[in-house]
């Protein structure tokens, strides 16, 4: 029986002393190279742009601008192809090793479990946007609402890169760690703290922000461990990311807007500018929105939890594994 966070340790070649650090080195030296290509390019291209100022065009941290909040999934996007080679060419082993105990990606969209983590998702940043809609908002000025094609295009952004962004995290932030760290420690305990804290790297350090990173964190490493697989963070993930993004884009300015900001900013890839509060956000609206969204997420796992467990008669400490009478993932060709 094998957990989720132990699938390197199925093969001896994969579970040898230095293949975990050589995992993490390939994932995140290709992220580093990748992330310093796409900024230069980037760069380089809006400074053609007639009458755009290139700092605060993509620095501004604008919940409403299709710029800001692209370059920031685009960059988050990356750790897609960064987890594809820590795995593969870190860890010499196949991707699937990754994905699930089943040694590939599973369906698991219409199970209950799966509907009960995007309905958390869309409630926990309805939550905390109702949070932060009743938090006494600081008086400013008022922000002019996005334009009909600027929410169009903030739609299609999201829709495209966000999927690649979440897709990303959770196969580097959370996959590889988890199972890097699962090479030596069979408690899953120290893996799913590792990926928390990899996950503040590069984010704002005020509560409003680390109340429900570290909370979204740990839903997302609970429910990999218990799940055996990628697929349940990643609805979670998904969902907390694009409803979150749209609500505060949509009421950038308003309580509501800065109640879901905080949860962006929990759910941003790290070092990009999503992973601050929105430019204009209220500090209280958005306080109250982490710390409500956060007691979402929890609730939220919880129930997801004991589905998993009545689906599959495990009690609440067992998790999904990999039977031990199952054929071996094959060995990776060169």
């Amino acid at each position: 029986m094998t957990a989720y966070h132990r699938m390197a340790t199925l093969r001896e070649p994969w579970s040898a002393w230095s293949k975990p650090l050589l995992t993490v080195f390939a994932a995140f030296a290709s992220y580093v190279i990748m992330a310093s290509a796409l900024l230069v390019t980037v760069v380089l291209l809006l400074a053609l742009v007639p009458g755009v100022n290139v700092a605060l065009g993509v620095t501004s941290g604008d919940p409403a601008s299709p710029l800001d909040v692209g370059l920031a999934l685009a960059m988050g996007a990356l750790w897609l192809p960064a987890g594809l080679i820590g795995v593969r060419a870190g860890g010499w082993r196949p991707i699937g090793t990754a994905f699930s105990v089943a040694a590939h990606r599973r369906s698991v969209l219409s199970t209950p479990a799966a509907l009960a983590v995007i309905a958390g998702g869309v409630i926990t940043v309805g939550v905390a946007a109702l949070a932060g809609s009743l938090a006494p908002v600081e008086a400013g000025p008022d922000a002019p609402g996005p334009s009909t094609g600027a929410v169009l295009a903030l739609v299609m952004v999201t829709g495209v890169l966000a999927p690649l962004q979440v897709a990303g995290l959770e196969l580097t932030m959370r996959g590889l760690v988890m199972q890097a760290l699962g090479t030596w420690l069979r408690s899953p305990v120290l893996p799913i703290l590792a990926a928390m804290g990899i996950m503040l790297i590069g984010r704002e350090w005020s509560a409003a922000v680390l109340i429900p990173a570290l909370t979204l964190a740990a839903c997302a490493g609970i429910l990999a461990w218990k799940s055996g697989g990628l697929e349940l963070p990643f609805l979670l993930t998904l969902t907390t990311t694009v409803v979150g993004i749209l609500t505060s884009g949509l009421a950038v300015g308003t309580g509501i807007g800065s109640g879901a900001a905080a949860m962006v900013a929990a759910s941003a890839a790290p070092g990009s500018s999503n992973a601050a509060l929105a430019g204009g956000a209220s500090a209280s609206a958005a306080l109250a929105g982490g710390i409500a969204g956060a007691v979402a997420l929890v609730v939220g796992t919880a129930v997801a939890c004991v589905l998993i467990g009545r689906r599959d008669g495990l009690t609440l400490a067992e998790p999904v594994t990999r039977a031990a009478d199952e054929p071996l993932p094959p060995i990776v060709a060169v």
